[in-house]
């Protein structure tokens, strides 16, 4: 028979109780914290994958902070494009000009053209209007205005970053900056033109990501598919720089301003015009006008569509984030009713030890002794 000695039943006992304790302490200690795991070697699969996901939904917030902001921006641009059709140019520009140009309204032409000028005055303004301190139109460089009317004798120019949009005399001039430095090509040597700058201008592209991919080629350049453009080229919003065929500018501003020389250069008195333009002149604009508010319209309808877009990938970031959170939660966090059940059993074998040493532990030295 063999005999079971009291170090044995001791250390036996005294084993089995520290694994209760333990199991006690770790089930008291999830119950506290909350946390299934407070450390990497607790659960090192568990823990990886948390990291994962951490990582996951620190770039998804990001990427919702950055579509938000160009949400907004983009919404703010489309009020204010709708504002300028709906009023500015139709009442400001339109409506006066029909009124000028009929024959029984001669007398008040000079005072339509102030009304008109007024109007491009006011697109102006609106061009440059700002949202959270970065201005709207003027493509990449977000801290200074875009716009301005610039007087040069009886003559009124547009300009986009101090450059003349709408006048072929110095479109193809040496651009300079604000230093008066000329700024030179690719090839160390020949300088750009005004025209050369406003086209670099019109094509650049400060790319966010807003979580559709994001990637760079092999140069360091990100590719366009996997970014959102956040830029909007003032110059291609109110149809571009220079003047067509007939000589007269292409973008609505310009238009309206020399719409509105052409009224006030209009002598009331002798009935004759001035070097500006006569009422065959006004007509032409008149018609340039209407195709340029239509092209206005549609960079309209365009801020709209992307609008839309990055409604619908906010939604869509918005599920991404509650999906990962639900995934962190599961991998991190306890479950409460588990976790309950796991202490009262781990409470139950515990007090279970304590009795066993009660009962067993006396016996077994008073057995030794006999």
């Amino acid at each position: 028979m063999l005999r079971v000695t009291t170090n044995s039943t001791i250390y036996t006992y005294q084993k089995n109780l520290l694994k209760s304790t333990n199991q006690l302490y770790s089930a008291m200690s999830a119950m506290m914290s909350g946390r299934n795991f407070d450390s990497y070697s607790a659960d090192p699969a568990a823990a990886t994958r948390a990291f994962k996901i951490h990582s996951s939904l620190n770039a998804t917030n990001a990427q919702y902070s950055n579509n938000t902001t160009v949400l907004n921006k983009f919404s703010t641009a489309w009020d204010v494009a709708d504002d300028m059709i709906d009023k500015l140019v139709s009442d400001l520009a339109q409506a006066p000009a029909l009124k000028g140009l009929s024959d029984t309204n001669l007398s008040t032409l000079n005072t339509q053209g102030d009304v008109i000028y007024s109007g491009a005055e006011a697109i102006i303004q609106s061009l440059n209007g700002k949202y959270d301190d970065n201005y709207l139109f003027n493509g990449a460089d977000t801290q200074n205005p875009p716009f301005a009317l610039e007087q040069d004798g009886d003559r009124t120019y547009v300009t986009y970053r101090g450059v003349r949009i709408d006048d072929p005399a110095t479109l193809d001039q040496p651009y300079t900056d604000e230093n008066g430095n000329n700024v030179l090509k690719d090839d160390g040597v020949t300088p750009m033109t005004n025209r050369e700058m406003l086209e670099q201008w019109s094509d650049e592209h400060p790319y966010v990501d807003i979580g559709i991919g994001f990637e760079v080629d092999g140069q360091g350049n990100v590719i366009p598919s996997t970014a959102f453009d956040s830029a909007i080229s003032g110059t291609d919003f109110i149809g571009g720089c220079g003047v067509d065929a007939d000589g007269d500018p292409t973008n609505i501003v310009s238009i309206m301003v020399r719409l509105s020389e052409v009224f006030r250069g209009y002598n009331q008195e002798t009935g004759e015009w001035s070097s500006a333009g006569n009422k065959e002149d006004a007509e032409r604009l008149m018609g340039k006008l209407t195709k340029a508010q239509e092209a206005l319209s549609s960079q309209h309808t365009q801020l709209d569509t992307q609008s839309q877009f990055l409604k619908t990938n906010q939604s869509q970031l918005e599920s991404t984030f509650t999906s990962l959170n639900t995934e962190l939660n599961s991998i991190e966090n306890i479950d409460q009713v588990e976790a309950i059940l796991t202490l009262v059993s781990a409470q139950t074998s515990y007090n279970a030890a304590l009795q066993v040493g009660a009962n067993v532990v006396p016996q077994s030295l008073m057995d030794y002794l006999n």
